[in-house]
């Protein structure tokens, strides 16, 4: 969704968790994003996720909606009216996904949407896990922009963003519509090395407890089923401020975007993730198995070769 913020557009020194963990993972996708403003596109994960978001957030916890199938239905509306205004691409390809597997989403996110709904009401899932979280009091919560100041590199930035819920305890938290893939799984141990957690306790002005809400998404060669909705707890502590403020400072020195991003560094690092039989020696989509939508031109500009090997064979390619 298009958001409305009460503080303006985003200036040149404002960050938010999602901007800082791009160039984590990537300074290269970090750069065609915000320093050279490369086209990106969407997937169908990404869309599924939003309309979850919206509809959970907004209809059941700020609405009061408990009725389930109405709230499925919605979710389903909001997701094609997403399909109708965007095109989702195939994260390895790059290429406008198809009709079927727009279809195929549909029917996977009312399933999933189910299962949250369900959860939230019943306090445990469709697998009898217990779903424990204390009264909701606010969602899609835009606190004022955060200012802190980077001892090392004499930078002040403003930390923005929206905390989608905030719990009667004093807790914040997020939604996560989230893969059950081993590698990419939600634990404890994934959430500790989060950088949105420390940065969102700063907003709200002190150390305390974060909750992540996630709806592991299920599915198999016969389709999608229910998920399983948990709650992963924690504490942010000071330290994870202190470590937080050393990334913002490694943030500013790599990508000097106090100084326009002018001698900044943005080196690709690409992730290696496999390759299935299906897609066995393409190699401009299996270099990275990063979710990124810059895939094609970060291929061609920093992996191309005019030597294509396939199989034990070796072809020149004539550019």
């Amino acid at each position: 969704m298009a958001w409305h913020s009460d503080y303006g557009r985003y200036g040149p020194l404002d960050v938010s968790p999602s901007r800082v963990k791009k160039w984590l993972i990537c300074p290269k996708q970090f750069e065609y994003q915000y320093v050279r403003r490369e086209k990106s596109s969407t997937g169908l994960a990404a869309m599924q996720g939003t309309a979850l978001h919206d509809v959970f957030l907004e209809e059941m916890l700020r609405g009061g909606c408990q009725d389930v199938a109405a709230l499925v239905d919605l979710t389903e509306i909001t997701f094609r009216d997403a399909l109708e205004h965007e095109t989702p691409c195939d994260y390895k390809t790059g290429e406008p996904v198809d009709m079927f597997a727009k279809e195929v989403a549909v029917d996977q996110l009312r399933i999933w949407a189910k299962g949250l709904f369900d959860a939230y009401i019943n306090g445990e899932d469709s697998y009898g896990n217990k779903l424990v979280l204390p009264e909701v009091v606010a969602t899609e919560v835009e606190k004022a922009p955060y200012e802190i100041h980077l001892p090392k590199t004499g930078v002040t930035l403003r930390i923005r963003g929206h905390i989608d819920f905030i719990l009667e305890t004093g807790g914040i938290g997020d939604l996560k519509l989230a893969s059950d893939y081993y590698l990419g799984v939600w634990t404890l141990a994934r959430a500790l090395g989060e950088i949105q957690p420390a940065m969102y306790r700063m907003m709200v002005g002190s150390p305390g407890p974060f909750s992540y809400l996630i709806v592991d998404k299920k599915k198999g060669k016969t389709g999608a089923y229910s998920p399983v909705v948990r709650t992963i707890d924690f504490e942010v502590t000071p330290d994870d401020f202190d470590r937080t403020v050393e990334l913002l400072e490694a943030f500013v020195h790599g990508t000097q975007v106090h100084n326009e991003y002018e001698g900044g560094y943005f080196p690709a690092v690409p992730e290696y993730n496999g390759e299935t039989k299906k897609d066995a020696g393409k190699t401009e989509w299996n270099f990275c198995g990063k979710m990124c939508s810059f895939k094609k031109i970060c291929y061609n500009e920093n992996f191309k070769r005019p030597i294509s090997i396939d199989s034990n064979t070796a072809a020149i390619v004539e550019d």
